[in-house]
């Protein structure tokens, strides 16, 4: 498959490396990387768009159940999605011209859910965050599509007060497979909302350090930031101490003590202390927290690791893993 350093020379170059986008302009310079696509933001004319490159065999073939599904569509809340065919062009491994399809998704102007959620200051604005998420919630009722990756990252607020989706790249027909993700957002909104009155007169005296001086820096997993050094990729604790060197092109946050890396010779997993659990050998691997095991794919072969790295078998070639994201890198 094709590697992310060519996503981003492409996104640097975009009249050499896109076709129909070849005027684009690559918004904040930052590649998210999710089980199966990478990510940018982009402007093209008057416009913003999230553009993915599949990163795995399977990786648009959700979409392209989904595509034609939005014909029969009369709700704004669902995006048009767009499979771009060979839109982009890059040199494989062997210096040969290639090209892949791209993913464009329309991007909502908007606030992200978490900045609204990190500024209610009383009941008044909580009940006004719940009642966006009730509308959601029941657009896409109306629309019978489950979005399956809800989550406050993927919520924007728009200036009407409306939440929008994005990442649709998970959803599938049939509703109601995101209600337990709905119902964790009111719980957190109206926690917010009960700590937001609370005497905070003593918070001046226990404010953490900065995590700064870094060219960026995610919020804590576990006690770990992953920060972006102009080395690498690392991570740092609570304190702004290095713990894990910062010599990785990418990294995964941590969940259950194990985070997704990649280096120069593949991606793999690492503990808390940045000793490999799974070797840098594999085109893509994905970290189920929930059971600690890791599928690993090299070429079309899928593997399957336990939580110590040990493998335990090989899946069919075309295995589906379950959705999860990281955050922007």
């Amino acid at each position: 498959m094709v590697a992310i350093s060519s996503f981003r020379e492409a996104l640097s170059a975009p009249q050499k490396g896109f076709t129909r986008m070849a005027h684009l302009r690559w918004v904040g310079e930052s590649v998210r990387r999710s089980t199966y696509f990478a990510e940018a933001e982009v402007e093209y004319g008057a416009e913003h768009y999230l553009v993915y490159m599949p990163l795995t065999l399977s990786s648009l073939r959700r979409v392209e159940r989904l595509v034609p599904l939005h014909r029969h569509l009369i709700t704004s809340y669902v995006p048009r999605l767009e499979i771009l065919r060979s839109e982009m062009h890059y040199a494989d491994s062997a210096g040969r011209e290639a090209e892949c399809d791209i993913l464009r998704e329309p991007l909502p102007v908007g606030e992200p859910f978490s900045d609204a959620l990190a500024a209610v200051a009383d009941s008044n604005d909580a009940q006004r965050l719940v009642e966006a998420i009730n509308e959601l919630q029941g657009a896409l009722l109306c629309a019978n599509l489950s979005h399956n990756a809800v989550r406050e990252e993927n919520i924007i607020l728009t200036d009407r007060g409306e939440a929008r989706l994005v990442r649709w790249y998970y959803a599938t027909e049939g509703a109601g497979g995101d209600d337990e993700a709905f119902d964790a957002l009111r719980e957190k909104i109206l926690l917010k909302a009960n700590a937001a009155v609370r005497d905070v007169e003593a918070m001046p005296y226990n404010v953490a350090p900065a995590l700064d001086n870094h060219l960026y820096v995610r919020s804590l997993h576990e006690g770990l930031a992953a920060v972006e050094e102009p080395s690498g990729w690392g991570f740092v604790d609570s304190e702004n101490q290095v713990v894990i060197e910062p010599l990785f092109r990418w990294v995964g946050d941590f969940y259950e003590g194990r985070a997704e890396v990649e280096s120069e010779s593949g991606m793999g997993l690492i503990n808390r202390e940045g000793e490999f659990v799974i070797l840098p050998i594999y085109d893509s691997v994905e970290y189920d927290y929930h059971s600690g095991c890791t599928r690993a794919w090299i070429g079309e072969e899928c593997l399957l690791f336990d939580y110590e790295g040990k493998r335990v078998g090989a899946l069919e070639s075309a295995c589906d893993p379950p959705p999860r994201e990281v955050e922007m890198c």
